[in-house]
């Protein structure tokens, strides 16, 4: 009974509590992360990090800025609340999707047509029912059935046995890159006299890949100061900044010091995450005169950097004219003074203020400290600059920017710098690394007037320029889609032919062939499904259209390679050429079949001999039919001369012959020969001429008559 009491127990509370064990979790950040980036989730901080030597990816997790957990990113982990899913590594990061566990927000029994605002999400019941509940969240149908659950954003909603149990993993996340950048200004601390105001020239390098926004912010200063970020002309008041990758950018810091200013005092200041601060010691301001203070006596610096060396003057006097001058400079170096973003050399002074004297070094400047001697009103003042690094003999690097008159890159062009040539990129870009000297560049594109700069470069200099090309007004490129065309008499493939036009203006442009013999057609088509044959065709600025050549070889064409010429000529005037060969394929072939290749006749008679002429090759034309036979012989062929003889056709010859009455015996060679424009071909036949019988009997009859009478002459000459 205890035992059943139990179970009965632990049945009613696990029916009234809500279940989370089978939730889903609900995702709320996916995409990658760089080393050194972080996700701020709720309370929960996640940082990526690297391994140094086998370079595995790691996350540390911070929980209210303790560390948590360092956990190796592969594949799932679960800690507290969030769940980590990594992906795959590549240059832009790992993949990691980040997922929330929800929690317990509310229990409602739906009635229809009731309306609940959730979390910040508007719920309207719209049917309920023991089997499922329909539901309308920011205007959106979910429909979710009996023991069952759904997920809505942020939101689960779990429905079982009529009551609606809502979870949320409504977290805020925040993705925080990298911010590879730094600052740097000349002096963290001064003395200044009261009632003098202070510029101090705060450079800020962005050394990332990506552009970076950042504020500037006053983080303290005393009372009754006036503190606050300009331009580094100083005519802008400036709040906030972007900077471009690899960028950097001066800004001025201005305080204005109070009259009854007297002491120590710190102001800190705050430009993005990074904070600075400087000290200040005012002292009373002497009365009378003029009062001159230089802060900074010798800087080190790079050679190739700008220096600025801020000067306070103080008038303790009515309004003073301050005569400024440069008396001495190491060779190719510069200076000047400017004040409020102008270059001065005179200025009237009137209470207080700051003036710069900007130093530019060169970058092949000698290592070592170079001196500066300037005087005010008269009266020499020097300062220094020590330079630790020199670029002296190394490579400057030019980077040009190749666009048209539209500001767009012209991609591919080639850039002829001195005696080598390049190829820009695709973005119109050439980056090349070059020693100190005086160069030619000439610049040059399909479509584009070929443009000349001069340009000269120091040791260690990087320099950009920008190079604008015209584009013709008509130039056009023909590409054919091959040099070696093909055809024949049964079949003659088409040929595409592509003509771009690079010009700013439309044209048309004259089709033609020459080089093939007169009696082909050629034919220029629309398009390869139609016969429609044009003579001409119109593009488009900066269009492409194609037509498709056909070459129909004629008859009595000879299988082999002829030579052609592809000729397309503008309106414009421009015309462009291009060699090709055409390769007649095809087969001739003739036979000669006789049904007996050896006669027998006697002289003068007359017989006719059959004769099988097969055509096994492509039509042959205007066809012949000779014979050769011995002299005297009366020989004739029928037909004697055939139009055309069709590809597989066969035609029937007879050949009559009769010997002369006088052909003595013997065998006789009678040769046939069929000639036709393109292939020809012979038989040879042997005649036997034999004699008649009466021409025997008589041939004997005189031979016994002359051997008789030879017995009969001999004889006689034995008596004698």
């Amino acid at each position: 009974m205890k035992k059943l009491t139990f179970v009965l127990t632990l049945f009613l509370l696990a029916s009234i509590s809500p279940v989370t064990a089978s939730l889903p979790w609900i995702t709320v950040f996916e995409g990658r992360l760089q080393v050194g980036e972080r996700l701020i989730v709720g309370n929960y901080q996640i940082t990526i990090t690297q391994e140094k030597y086998t370079l595995d990816s790691y996350a540390i997790i911070y929980k209210e800025e303790k560390i948590r957990s360092v956990v190796e990113l592969n594949g799932t982990l679960e800690i507290d609340n969030i769940r980590i899913i990594s992906g795959s590594f590549n240059e832009n990061g790992i993949f990691i999707v980040l997922q929330y566990k929800p929690s317990f927000l509310e229990r409602i029994e739906p009635q229809e047509r009731a309306v609940f605002d959730i979390d910040g999400y508007s719920v309207l019941i719209v049917n309920s029912s023991e089997e499922m509940v329909s539901l309308k969240i920011n205007g959106a149908d979910l429909t979710i059935k009996n023991n069952s659950s759904r997920v809505y954003d942020k939101l689960i909603l779990v429905y079982n046995n009529g009551i609606l149990d809502i979870y949320s993993a409504n977290v805020q996340v925040r993705h925080k890159k990298e911010e590879n950048y730094e600052i740097y200004y000349p002096f963290t601390s001064l003395n200044i006299d009261a009632g003098n105001k202070v510029q101090l020239p705060i450079t800020i390098v962005n050394g990332g890949t990506d552009s970076l926004e950042l504020s500037l912010r006053i983080l303290s200063k005393p009372a009754d100061w006036e503190v606050g970020f300009f331009d580094e002309n100083s005519n802008y008041r400036i709040n906030g900044l972007i900077l471009t990758p690899g960028g950097s950018v001066t800004v001025n810091l201005l305080i204005n010091i109070p009259e009854t200013a007297r002491g120590m005092y710190t102001t800190a200041f705050a430009i993005g995450e990074k904070i600075g601060r400087i000290n200040l010691n005012v002292t009373e301001a002497p009365s009378g005169g003029i009062g001159l203070k230089l802060p900074l006596l010798s800087i080190e610096a790079e050679a190739g950097e700008k220096i600025i060396f801020p000067i306070q003057f103080t008038s303790y006097t009515d309004e003073k004219v301050v005569e400024l001058q440069i008396r001495g400079l190491s060779p190719e170096w510069d200076a000047y003074f400017s004040l409020n973003g102008q270059r001065v050399r005179s200025f009237l002074l009137d209470g207080s203020e700051v003036v710069n004297l900007v130093v530019k070094s060169p970058k092949n400047a000698e290592l070592g400290e170079h001196k500066i001697t300037f005087s005010v009103n008269g009266i020499e003042k020097n300062v220094s600059v020590l330079i630790y690094k020199t670029h002296k003999g190394e490579p400057a690097k030019l980077i040009l920017t190749i666009v048209d008159e539209e500001g767009k890159p012209v991609s591919k062009a080639k850039v002829q710098i001195g005696n080598e040539t390049y190829i820009a990129n695709a973005n119109g870009i050439l980056e090349r690394a070059l020693p100190k000297g005086n160069y030619t560049i000439v610049v040059s594109k399909e479509g584009y007037e070929t443009k000349e700069e001069k340009i000269s470069l120091e040791d260690g200099e990087e320099k950009g320029k920008t190079i604008t090309l015209t584009r013709l007004s008509y130039y056009f490129v023909v590409e054919m889609e091959s040099n070696h065309l093909t055809t024949g008499f049964d079949f003659q493939p088409v040929y595409e032919i592509r003509i771009d036009n690079l010009g700013k203006e439309d044209d048309e442009y004259a089709l033609s062939i020459e080089g093939l013999p007169s009696d082909w057609a050629v034919n220029f088509l629309r398009d390869m499904q139609s016969n429609l044959e044009i003579k001409s065709i119109k593009v488009g600025s900066e269009e492409s259209k194609s037509t498709y050549l056909r070459i129909i070889p004629s008859f009595n064409a000879k299988p082999g390679i002829y030579n052609a010429t592809l000729k397309i000529k503008s309106t414009s005037g421009n015309e462009i050429e291009k060699q090709f060969e055409v390769e007649v394929m095809g087969r001739y072939e003739l036979h000669l079949e006789a049904s007996n290749y050896l006669v027998s006749l006697q002289p003068a008679e007359e017989k006719i001999i059959p004769i099988t002429l097969r055509n096994f090759g492509n039509t042959v034309t205007n066809v012949n039919i000779e014979v050769d036979a011995p002299q005297g012989w009366d020989v004739e062929v029928e037909p004697q001369k055939l139009a055309k003889i069709e590809e597989k056709a066969v035609e029937a010859i007879n050949l009559r012959i009769r010997p002369s009455k006088t052909t003595p015996a013997g065998e006789y060679r009678i040769n046939i020969e069929v000639k036709s424009d393109q292939t020809e071909s012979q038989i040879q036949l042997t005649a036997r001429v034999r004699q008649s019988s009466s021409s025997v009997y008589l041939g004997i009859i005189i031979l016994v008559v002359a051997f008789v009478a030879v017995i009969l002459m001999m004889r006689r000459v034995g008596r004698g």
